[in-house]
């Protein structure tokens, strides 16, 4: 398939769709957007519904695991971040990425927590397991 658009010239940051093409808004109105609620996992029994809830708590519980002590050098310029953050998105092959500005309105009063990791946890401390690699055991555990 021929490709549609070249990014032979195209800096990392800006990817490989010329999304700066697109007209920019200042404000969105997120009013219709449904309440944030917490993911569920149930269905009919044999569901691979079940098995995702395992996974999700497996990957929740990496998120927010321990996190590297080394600080890493943040542009203070806006733009300059910003560009550093889709560089890396880019670079972790992202398609389309896309930035904004978050007030402390955007943030969750009460942050969701996922009661399967604590179910993981204890799974991982009384089984023998043989799915997650080698590490992850040791950090859910």
């Amino acid at each position: 398939m021929p490709r549609i658009f070249s990014n032979r010239n195209r800096p990392l940051h800006a990817g490989a769709l010329p999304t700066e093409r697109l007209p920019k808004q200042r404000s969105v109105d997120l009013q219709a957007v449904p309440t944030m609620r917490a993911l569920r996992f149930e269905g009919p029994k044999g569901s691979i519904i079940h098995a995702m809830a395992e996974h999700q708590a497996m990957l929740d519980a990496i998120r927010d695991g321990a996190t590297n002590l080394a600080k890493s050098e943040i542009p203070a310029e806006p733009v300059a971040r910003t560009d550093h953050f889709k560089a890396f998105a880019t670079f972790c092959d992202a398609t389309l990425v896309g930035v904004c500005r978050l007030g402390p309105e955007d943030h969750l009063a009460n942050p969701i927590q996922n009661p399967e990791v604590a179910t993981l946890a204890e799974a991982l401390r009384t089984r023998q397991t043989k799915t997650l690699a080698a590490g992850i055991d040791l950090i859910m555990a």
